[in-house]
């Protein structure tokens, strides 16, 4: 039985309906935010709104610790009067990719089954968490469905391909974890092509697509260096990367190792406090007596000597360690995969957020005082029990319908939900290796298993209503 090629054009009825029908999805999505009575925030949302203000109002902002893309996306959305306008944009962006790529997998749905698609998806997984989020985590599962697009899009619209090509590249902009994410998972898609149907490859399609691909990330990677040569003449992709990596070394002990081995020919700034260094890379970042805190004056003025050695740091201990960082990050990979609840403490009351949310004028901080986030009411842990819930139903699901599509030839649905499954497991493999275990880097994406499920039902059930019809 051959494949079913995904519709040429999109939407068929006009684009009018077709937005109301992604307006409709994005409301949906809503449902945290709306429950809480104020857009999600984590104690980093501040300093991204921080960089939104500072943009519009002219002033150069102050992305040493974060890239300034999401900063760019949040300008619209960082005023009293739109920033609840940042959950809905947030869904139907959200809406938009996961439309595209099942379209791209051939399964194209009535407006019934992709509102009902998107609707579980809000009411039994993280998906509303994230979009409803003042955090670029939303983008993370983004970049993955889009890479999936990217590889397997060519039936569609030419202006739909180079779209998804740009929100792509923005998307991985968004966080510096997104570039090796999907650099790896690109490499595996090309992988997967190579290997395919040998009757079917083309090496000279095969250039074409890694070309395709190579795009995104190459505009993401000029941009974030373009950005901070605009605003600080550096040609980096980020001032503070060796620092979030020199965290995370000192969080598995590899920096104090390396330290206590060189110091006696490196005067690094850092041996004097060798020996009072904690093995967290919390408290290195982020403790009042932890090592950023105490230089952060000196960072703030772009003079550091700590931060000019930390790069050398990171390297002479990746060098000296090497073995036993690959180890560690097996070891912890089935350790992120398996934790992705919603934890309660990260929906909390923040000084940073009620500071900028200050700067919003007073009706904008007084319902971010008054949301259910600051108040705990949040109904976290029921959450998490539903979510672990729907990944496992999700997996049975893609199990059960690909045993029932047996012997069907789907490539586009087989690389759909092998991209998915593929970006989560590498999601887990990344952030277990370059940073320490945390469910929030996992949940961000684990709302892909369970549509990668409702994908391989809907396809199963299609095929069995294609079987049974001649009958009727």
């Amino acid at each position: 039985m051959t494949d079913h090629p995904p519709e040429s054009s999109w939407p068929r009825t006009g684009w009018r309906p077709a937005l109301v029908r992604l307006i409709a999805a994005g409301l949906l999505t809503c449902v945290i935010a709306a429950y809480n009575r104020f857009p999600i925030t984590f104690p980093d949302s501040g300093n991204y709104l921080d960089n939104a203000i500072s943009l519009i109002h002219g002033r150069e902002p102050w992305f040493f610790l974060r890239p300034v893309t999401y900063g760019v996306f949040l300008m619209p959305f960082s005023r009293a009067q739109t920033l609840w306008l940042l959950p809905l944009a947030q869904g139907i962006l959200a809406a938009a990719v996961i439309d595209l790529a099942l379209r791209t997998a051939g399964l194209t749905l009535s407006t019934g089954r992709f509102l009902g698609l998107i609707a579980g998806l809000s009411a039994l997984t993280s998906l509303p968490w994230f979009s409803g989020q003042i955090m670029p985590d939303i983008f993370t599962g983004l970049v993955i469905l889009l890479c999936y697009v990217i590889f397997w899009g060519g039936a569609l619209p030419k202006w739909q391909r180079r779209a998804a090509s740009l929100l792509l590249a923005g998307a991985i902009a968004t966080h510096l974890s997104h570039l090796p994410l999907y650099a790896l998972l690109g490499a595996a898609s090309l992988a997967g092509l190579a290997l395919g149907n040998p009757a079917e490859r083309s090496w000279a399609g095969l250039g074409r697509s890694a070309a395709r691909a190579a795009v995104p990330l190459l505009a993401a990677i000029a941009f974030l260096v373009g950005s901070n040569w605009v605003f600080h003449r550096r040609l980096v992709l980020s001032r503070s990367s060796s620092l979030f990596a020199l965290a995370h070394l000192v969080g598995t002990g590899a920096a104090q190792r390396y330290l206590a081995s060189a110091c006696g020919t490196h005067p690094y700034r850092l041996c004097a406090e060798r020996d009072s260094m904690v093995a967290s890379s919390d408290w290195f970042l982020w403790e009042a007596a932890g090592t950023r805190k105490r230089h952060e004056p000196e960072l703030v003025r772009g003079d550091s000597t700590f931060l000019r050695e930390a790069p050398a740091i990171v390297s002479g201990a990746m060098r000296q360690e090497w073995p036993a960082l690959i180890a560690l990050g097996l070891r912890n990979t089935p350790r992120q995969l398996a934790l992705f609840e919603i934890q309660p403490g990260e929906h909390r009351f923040s000084p940073p957020v009620e500071s900028t949310m200050r700067r919003l004028g007073p009706a904008t901080l007084r319902r971010y005082l008054t949301s259910r986030e600051v108040s705990g009411s949040l109904p976290v842990e029921a959450a998490s029990r539903i979510h672990y819930v729907a990944v496992g139903v999700g997996l049975a699901a893609i199990v059960l319908s690909l045993a029932l599509l047996h012997g069907r030839r789907d490539p586009r649905l087989r690389a759909l939900l092998g991209t998915l499954l593929l970006g989560v497991v590498i999601n887990a493999f990344l952030t277990a290796s370059l940073s320490s275990v945390q469910a929030r880097y996992q949940s961000r994406v684990m709302w892909l298993v369970p549509l990668a499920g409702a994908a391989a039902a809907l396809r199963a059930f299609e095929e069995h209503g294609r079987r049974r019809a001649p009958d009727g």
